[in-house]
């Protein structure tokens, strides 16, 4: 109970950090913050997958790993929001701008530790095998390295030149030399981790491989585009970089789930779907009430002149008409495409049972009986007996 609380509390405080970010984006455009969409976006995403997970299985560590990935997702879009305010020359006055690039700065290399080790761990929350601890310790002490050297080396930082860290120590900054041989480091420890993926998708067989399949994917291919984009085409990442960024680290929480909702990873599936159903329940419900209400609202004032409260009531009502339908046209596609074989089942039974109804023939009864067992579950042999009337006992 204690770890479920603790999740749900991280959640909260992810959630908390993007709204607050967001509303601080309104400091600096008057119209709402659509160019924090994309980083609005990671953080629920990763936050909202790692509480289901560590609810259900606190013991596993990749519920962790999404979680934590969450958080520091909203603590770096929170302090960039804060510090672009409050180091703005004509913005509100707020205090501690430096402070939070610093801030901001931590958590983008924490965050870039923890997608390692997501990709490393996935799935079950282990090493492929002992042979890889030396390395795990090797990457891990690498980035704790680099986490203590971003913290401490002084002088203005890259995105903020206005702003100093308040926490710089004198001769922290490594030269040259080994700040190149530091970025070596970093793409030899993305290259380790991507062939551990691969091993473990190479050595596992039957519903483990096809756990894993969308995930090695995301992790081999679509989450590297980006920096193959920047060496190949400058000038197309210049465009396309934040976006095709916010792609790449999305891939690994929804091929999670799909590992989830399609394989029964972790056997929270049903968690899962409700999740998913309510979820783009409620998106659709809010987007055709917002839209109705501005439609009847137009049309009305358009007429008289004036707006009334009826475009309230004529909204609610429907809503309260629309819930139902759409909710059964969500879960029915929601389960056709994640759960086909139960989906396909159901609709089996319903079949026999609509028949069973009107069916006299008991002859063609049996067959439709032996035939729905096959479709449903499978057997290797199924056969129907029938005692003949007065026979025994």
């Amino acid at each position: 109970m204690k770890a479920r609380n603790v999740a749900r509390a991280l959640w909260v405080v992810a959630i908390s950090l993007v709204v607050g970010a967001l509303v601080l984006g309104l400091a600096n455009r008057s119209e709402a913050p659509l160019y924090e969409v994309t980083s609005a976006i990671i953080t629920p995403t990763f936050a909202t997958l790692g509480v289901l997970i560590a609810s259900r299985r606190p013991g596993n560590v990749m519920g962790w790993i999404f979680l934590a990935s969450g958080v520091l997702e909203g603590v770096l879009m929170f302090s960039g929001q804060y510090a672009t305010v409050a180091l703005a020359p004509d913005g509100p006055l707020l205090p501690g701008g430096a402070l939070a690039v610093w801030f901001a700065t931590l958590a983008q290399n924490s965050f870039v530790g923890c997608i390692l080790f997501l990709i490393w761990l996935f799935p079950d929350g282990r090493l492929l095998s002992r042979r890889w601890r030396p390395v795990a310790w090797a990457i891990g002490t690498f980035l704790a390295v680099s986490l203590v050297i971003a913290a401490l080396s002084p002088g203005p930082f890259a995105e903020f030149p206005s702003a100093s860290n308040p926490f710089g120590v004198e001769g922290a900054m490594p030269p040259e030399p080994v700040l190149a041989a530091g970025g070596f480091m970093l793409l030899a420890c993305m290259v380790a981790v991507g062939l551990s993926l691969i091993l473990r998708f190479y050595r596992s067989r039957g519903e483990e491989r096809l756990q894993l399949k969308w995930f090695t994917y995301a992790a081999t291919v679509v989450l590297p585009t980006p920096l193959l984009l920047s060496v190949i085409s400058p000038a197309a990442y210049e465009m396309l970089g934040r976006l095709a960024w916010t792609l790449g680290f999305l891939s690994l929480p929804v091929s999670a789930s799909v590992a989830i909702l399609k394989y029964r990873l972790y056997d929270i599936d049903r968690i899962i779907n409700r999740t998913l159903v309510y979820g783009t329940l409620t998106v659709s419900l809010a987007l055709v009430y917002l839209g109705s209400v501005a439609l009847l609202r137009g049309l009305i004032f358009g007429f008289t002149g004036q707006s009334s409260q009826l475009v309230i009531v004529a909204s609610t009502l429907t809503i309260a008409a629309l819930f139902g339908p759409l909710r059964r046209r969500i879960q029915n596609f929601v389960d056709r495409r994640f759960y086909r074989k139960k989906y396909d089942a159901a609709q089996v039974l319903a079949d026999f049972s609509s028949r069973l109804r009107d069916e006299t023939d008991l002859g063609r009864l049996n067959e439709d009986l032996v035939s729905v067992v096959r479709e449903t579950v499978q057997p290797e042999h199924a056969s129907l007996w029938l005692r003949e009337p007065g026979a025994g006992s």
